[in-house]
């Protein structure tokens, strides 16, 4: 569904009146999340990501919005259903999705749970050194899967670089730099710290732009891909020895 800022304010606010009914005094908050709250909200490509926060999340209070779940994703918005305990109990497990809604979020209902969290140096930097190994290992996996295929391998170069710029923003924050939402500026402010990003960078543009590169050149971005982000993976794990 595409829509507009005028429309994602519209559903933002018919989600939240519907969710206010259904739950009443159980509901603590409303929070607009992600690329809606920021500006950057794509129409058409992005999703309208909201936090309710429940005093209690069960399998009786989703069932509450089971009906309404359906409606609610073909309007674009996509609720993540949170409880006060999970949250204080998952900041050490999830410090990259938390500091991202701190970043970005906006209340739309009730309290702002968000601020006050404190998220660990520590937990952030084990996250992004196994998420970058996990996503590495799985990349070549992929490949192999791949069956020597260039539209194949120029989709699983395209679909995987969102998710390691997400990761490479953290690898900044990781450095004491509050770090830019643009993938070019993540990707310059790496370059600053000595971190190879030309094939990272050309992975970018492929996902954007889908030019038609020849299999030869397909081949030898995914080489210089893998490297770049082994060396980043790298420089987060010394990170734990310095």
């Amino acid at each position: 569904m595409r829509m507009g800022s005028q429309g994602v304010e519209e559903a933002v606010q018919r989600f939240t009146d519907e969710v206010k009914q259904l739950y009443g005094d159980e509901l603590r908050s409303v929070v607009l999340y992600g690329s809606a709250a920021s500006g950057d909200h794509i129409p058409g490509r992005s999703n309208i990501n909201v936090v309710v926060l429940l005093k209690e999340v069960t399998p009786a209070q989703l069932k509450k919005c089971a009906k309404r779940l359906r409606g609610w994703r073909r309007g674009g918005v996509v609720p993540l259903f949170l409880d006060p305990a999970y949250v204080r109990s998952s900041t050490d497990a999830f410090p990259i999705e938390f500091l991202d809604m701190q970043e970005r979020s906006r209340v739309i209902y009730g309290q702002d749970f968000l601020s006050d969290l404190q998220i660990g140096r520590t937990h952030l930097r084990f996250q992004c050194e196994q998420e970058l190994k996990a996503k590495l290992l799985k990349l070549r996996q992929l490949f192999l899967d791949a069956g020597q295929s260039p539209p194949t391998l120029q989709e699983l170069i395209a679909s995987s670089i969102g998710s390691f710029v997400v990761l490479l923003k953290n690898v900044l924050r990781l450095t004491g730099v509050r770090p830019p939402h643009r993938a070019e500026e993540i990707l310059a402010g790496l370059s600053g710290l000595g971190l190879p990003t030309d094939a990272l960078g050309a992975a970018v543009r492929l996902k954007r732009e889908r030019p038609k590169p020849t299999a030869q050149e397909l081949e030898a971005l995914f080489e210089r891909y893998l490297v770049e982000i082994q060396a980043a993976a790298d420089f987060v794990d010394r990170m734990a020895r310095s």
